[in-house]
């Protein structure tokens, strides 16, 4: 018992150095890819409500933001002028036209038709270009009204009719089509708006996630005990534990070897559920026929299972191992007493739950108790992770 103490002790002063490095440690790939496979339906939910989101949001912005705009587009029909030569003036091209429309000897004649109306409201509402043939001119009035555009519309047209006839490089101009202002709709983007949130809220999630693995000190194998408190990984309990299984198997090798002859031991369950651990594990070691030789498995082991019936359970013949289970909330100087009676205590960690700094509070009142640790248990732990993992 002294030597146990001892070691216990050593191993707590070392406890530190074990927490900083399982801070520090490398990532484990395998099981950072079960883990995100566990969560990856959260990712895909929050994917889908993002998307989802994205396309409601660009729809309620785009019917209470999006100005409401009419456009009227006019063709014209330019008639050129001769020079002294007999040749045609050709030099209107498309940027003439816009420069030229804004001048006060065509813009004077325009508002002569729109009484009312300020000079620069004309201007922004209206463009001139030359698309292709230098004889075409097309107008393009822009405007929140539509009465507005119909006005400076059938103005402008007017105005270069009367600018033509007075001046000498152009003969006529005659319009070919007037424009009629029709409602200018805005570029449907829902799809973009969904993609785009579906894109945020799913890198988010896997941000938060992967956030989340980094600060996550819940175990979920072996190892993760060893690393993070520097003690004996004595096993696994599985959901639904088979005796085919080798968890079982191991769990109970571990367990005997570490409790020695004595065949007691106390438990102390981190997931608050004592009773019903304390019973599988005194189950699990007081079950012989679980025991394999020369790797063939018995009838028995095959059946094997945690669930018992009432019944069934009532005519199990009882065994040599005893086991003593407590909560974690319920340990005070008595059941620390019980403890150092028994001669030890084994912890059951919950698989995947964070309970790292009340084991750690654990750990402090047992060692200042003098309650020999002998080791940790994960307890219901998933098989097919476990299975992937170790596969």
């Amino acid at each position: 018992m002294k030597e146990f103490m001892k070691e216990f002790n050593k191993e707590d002063m070392r406890k530190t150095d074990f927490t900083e490095e399982y801070r520090s440690r490398e990532m484990d790939l395998k099981r950072l890819v079960l883990y995100f496979q566990k969560k990856i339906w959260l990712v895909i939910m929050l994917t889908v409500l993002g998307a989802s989101a994205g396309g409601i949001l660009y729809q309620m912005l785009h019917s209470m933001k999006m100005p409401v705009e009419y456009q009227a587009v006019s063709k014209l029909y330019i008639s050129f002028g001769h020079d002294e030569s007999g040749e045609v003036y050709q030099y209107y091209n498309g940027y003439t036209w816009n420069d030229l429309l804004d001048t006060d000897p065509i813009m004077d004649l325009v508002m002569a038709y729109l009484p009312g109306y300020e000079k620069e409201q004309v201007t922004e509402a209206t463009t001139a270009e030359i698309l292709s043939d230098i004889r075409l001119l097309t107008i393009t009035v822009r405007g929140e009204d539509e009465k507005f555009v119909r006005e400076i519309d059938h103005a402008v047209e007017n105005g270069l009719k009367e600018f033509a006839r007075e001046s000498e490089e152009l003969d006529q101009i005659k319009v070919i089509r007037s424009g009629v202002p029709e409602r200018v709709y805005w570029d449907d983007r829902t799809t973009s708006a969904c993609v785009t949130g579906a894109v945020i809220l799913g890198v988010l999630s896997l941000f938060v996630l992967g956030f989340n693995y980094v600060l996550d000190e819940a175990v979920y194998v072996q190892e993760d005990i060893e690393k993070r408190y520097g003690v004996k990984a004595l096993g696994i309990l599985t959901r639904s534990q088979k005796g085919l299984e080798p968890y079982a198997r191991e769990l109970k090798a571990n367990i005997r070897y570490a409790a020695g002859e004595k065949k007691a031991f106390a438990v102390v369950d981190m997931g608050n559920h004592a009773d019903l651990r304390g019973g599988e594990l005194e189950r699990l070691l007081n079950r012989e026929m679980l025991e394999v030789f020369s790797g063939g498995h018995t009838k028995d082991e095959e059946e094997f299972g945690w669930n018992f019936a009432r019944e069934e359970e009532e005519q199990l013949p009882e065994g040599d191992w005893k086991v003593t289970a407590f909560g974690e909330n319920v340990l005070s100087e008595e059941e620390c007493r019980q403890i150092r009676e028994i001669g030890g205590v084994i912890l059951l960690l919950p698989f995947g739950v964070d309970v790292g700094r009340k084991t750690s509070r654990i750990l402090s009142l047992l060692k200042n108790q003098d309650c020999p640790l002998i080791g940790m248990v994960i307890a219901q732990a998933d098989e097919e992770f476990l299975n992937r993992y170790y596969a």
